[in-house]
């Protein structure tokens, strides 16, 4: 048996290829379909990224070049962003960020000079995007889009490209297609939609004894579990899910539509149709072996918030392929999903 392969069945994996940083995990709006949301009304002292201690961070894992998105929270309420996206860009690491748009006005040619590379900024239709968001976001993230196209042209940059974060849920799903049709004026480049994750109250401690048999301990450092439990089906009319789907596989726009997670339409049919769904396309999960987390404080975890180890303490591949982090991908070779991960986007 190669090496390699024997690696892999140890819980081993090769280095990632992206990494989010969550340079806090504060927010200036309540989203009220966020799991953020809900750490934040349990009042969790949030926190900001140490710079000094990002900046190391970034040279330490410069070697292997991943790519790094800046994730929060909202990542432009970090007073030093423009340090910390600097040192990855002067290290060659391809950068991007996620933000809700809110702190980003007057902010384009900022952002164009700063090599990143993406923007996705969150937003919903305008007929439900203030009542779930807060009242002034959609105007304020429409005027941030047009001011970043307009410094991308000023500036002759392609960069960053510019995404828009859509989350289906009650709220949304009726409404996809047309706005989908309206973005096709924005000069967007792509329009990801976000479908919600959430289980039955049942699953998660299934899924929590497992975890803590493969590694000792179960416990999450953030409430988004909380936020996930739920024994009432989202009040989604399926019917009418159907035709919106169906009809933006046919919709032509001069962008691309990406769904997560990215199943067969019969698939998300039965998401929201099956209280135990179980996922069929794309089991096995690799998130876990090419992508990494790191929260605030340096603690790096997989899609779950699982404290791993602290990165800022220890060097990388040392918690990456740690004694916990291999456990646990020993478990989810086995298991393939847990279920709470059976609605995972990834």
């Amino acid at each position: 048996m190669p090496l390699s392969r024997v690696r892999a069945l140890a819980g081993y994996a090769a280095l990632p290829w992206g990494i989010d940083m969550l340079l806090t995990d504060a927010c200036n709006l309540r989203c009220s379909y966020c799991p953020i949301t809900t750490d934040m009304v349990t009042k969790r002292p949030s926190a900001l990224m140490n710079t000094e201690r990002a900046i190391r961070f970034i040279d330490s894992i410069a070697s292997f070049k991943p790519m790094i998105r800046f994730f929060g929270g909202e990542p432009f309420l970090h007073p030093e962003w423009p340090r910390i996206f600097a040192a990855a860009v002067a290290r060659g690491l391809p950068i991007t960020v996620v933000t809700n748009g809110t702190r980003l006005v007057g902010k384009a040619e900022e952002l164009v000079r700063s090599g990143l590379l993406a923007a996705g900024i969150s937003i919903d239709p305008p007929s439900v995007n203030d009542a779930y968001r807060g009242e002034g976001v959609f105007e304020t993230c429409e005027r941030v889009v047009r001011e970043i196209r307009e410094a991308r042209q000023r500036l002759g940059s392609p960069t960053p490209l510019i995404e828009i974060y859509t989350t289906v849920y009650e709220g949304t799903y009726s409404l996809l297609t047309e706005w989908a049709a309206r973005l096709a004026e924005w000069n967007i480049d792509t329009l990801r939609l976000q479908h919600q994750i959430w289980l039955r109250t049942a699953q998660r401690p299934v899924s929590e004894e497992l975890i803590a048999n493969a590694i000792g301990e179960s416990k999450f450092f953030r409430a988004d579990v909380d936020t996930y439990c739920s024994d009432i089906m989202p009040p989604i009319d399926i019917q009418l899910l159907e035709s919106q789907l169906r009809a933006l596989q046919t919709l032509r726009v001069p962008y691309k539509i990406e769904m997560h997670p990215p199943l067969p339409i019969e698939e998300m049919l039965a998401f929201y149709r099956d209280p135990d769904f179980k996922r069929q396309s794309g089991r096995a999960c690799t998130l876990i072996s090419n992508y990494a987390f790191v929260d605030p404080r340096g603690r790096l975890y997989p899609c779950l918030t699982l404290d791993m180890g602290n990165v800022f303490e220890k060097p990388f591949e040392s918690v990456w392929n740690g004694k916990k982090f291999r456990a646990f991908r020993r478990l989810l070779r086995r298991e393939q999903r847990l279920p709470l991960c059976e609605r995972c986007p990834a």
